[in-house]
């Protein structure tokens, strides 16, 4: 059954409309945290989802350290030294090399939302369509149907 649908999907790929990222669930209402140590490189594969969201980034570690982010993402990049800034005495309250650094992320978040994914989670290659559109519709990012239309656009 799941090769037939992936089939059928497959088919109906060409008839589908441009996806149109103005209509995502949650755009004005969602900020999504991302704690690293790395370039995120792995924010591509996370594009058709992320793209339309606020991104709030709070590199961990040596703060001289260039991370960069694609083209194309809105977001905020604080580091060490802004968190040593803005909480003063208090930031001890962050920890040094783990991820409770995205806790500064939620912060300084205005959304009524949050969401927060680390710097290593990929998306699935094997049975890609079915996993990303359950990533989607958990996350509440999107409805079934416009799921469905950014995996297989």
């Amino acid at each position: 059954k799941l090769w037939n649908l992936l089939q059928k999907e497959e088919q109906e790929k060409k008839s589908l409309p441009s996806y149109n990222y103005s209509s995502m669930a949650l755009k004005d209402d969602l900020d999504i945290v991302i704690p690293t140590i790395r370039n995120l490189d792995f924010l591509e594969m996370w594009r058709p989802f992320f793209q339309p969201y606020h991104l709030i980034i709070v590199q961990d570690g040596d703060p001289t350290k260039v991370i960069n982010v694609p083209e194309g993402f809105d977001y905020e990049l604080y580091n060490r030294n802004d968190i040593n800034r803005i909480l003063g005495p208090k930031a001890s309250c962050i920890s040094y090399k783990d991820s409770a650094c995205r806790c500064f992320g939620y912060m300084m978040s205005k959304k009524k939302y949050i969401y927060t994914i680390d710097d290593d989670c990929f998306v699935s290659t094997s049975y890609n369509l079915f996993r990303s559109i359950y990533v989607c519709r958990s996350m509440n990012l999107c409805s079934w149907e416009e799921a469905i239309q950014i995996n297989v656009n």
